[in-house]
């Protein structure tokens, strides 16, 4: 079984625990799933329920936990099925993402969403308290997919972020946040911040 996180207004959580989630009420979108014909209602959940950062922090909405047969469960990669909507290469991109939830790797998508292709019945539904009761070993996809992100930058250029700080100051340079001065000799550049006495020595890439 898959536990997943569901978001619903406070008005209909009773609703939701005496009769379930019916697939054919909550889904959200109909799509096209790979090696299948014909489009399909899909409910979206989560894996964590801060990956719904707007719903997590709004008062009238209730975050549910959901138990799903893992059979029943794909999963896809939000940030292309978003940003697709104007893009067909990258929509295509976001049906080649659509995986068995059992096959998914955590930390693989920055935005994870889980297509459940069935009902849940009351049963396999309960309200989360304020700590959720089940303590959560991580603090969301988002940070996750972050933190795999730089430690395969670390495994390839072996330079401990060097190169993502050195674009990012650079960034800042350019915003007009910091001053550089650059020995390009040898290799090393400070970057001084303008409102404050905080500096940042990094090599030159």
């Amino acid at each position: 079984m898959a536990e997943l996180y569901f978001f619903v207004s406070k008005d209909k959580v009773q609703d939701v625990v005496d009769c379930g989630l019916k697939l054919s009420e909550w889904y959200d979108r109909e799509i096209t799933l790979p090696e299948t014909t014909g489009s399909r209602k899909v409910l979206k959940a989560f894996l964590n329920p801060r990956d719904d950062r707007e719903k997590f922090k709004d008062d009238d909405y209730k975050c549910l936990r959901l138990d799903v047969d893992l059979d029943y469960c794909k999963v896809a990669d939000w940030s292309l099925y978003r940003i697709g909507q104007d893009e067909p290469y990258l929509m295509q991109k976001y049906y080649d993402s659509i995986i068995p939830l059992k096959n998914y790797r955590f930390g693989t998508y920055r935005e994870p969403e889980i297509l459940v292709l069935t009902s849940v019945l009351p049963e396999y539904i309960e309200v989360t308290g304020i700590a959720l009761d089940i303590p959560l070993l991580y603090e969301s996809s988002e940070a996750i997919y972050l933190v795999n992100l730089m430690q395969k930058h670390e495994e390839l250029y072996k330079d401990s972020g060097n190169h993502l700080l050195y674009a990012f100051f650079t960034y800042l340079e350019a915003r007009g946040q910091v001053i550089r001065y650059e020995d390009k000799e040898k290799k090393c550049a400070v970057f001084f911040a303008k409102d404050s006495d905080e500096y940042s020595v990094l090599k030159i890439p």
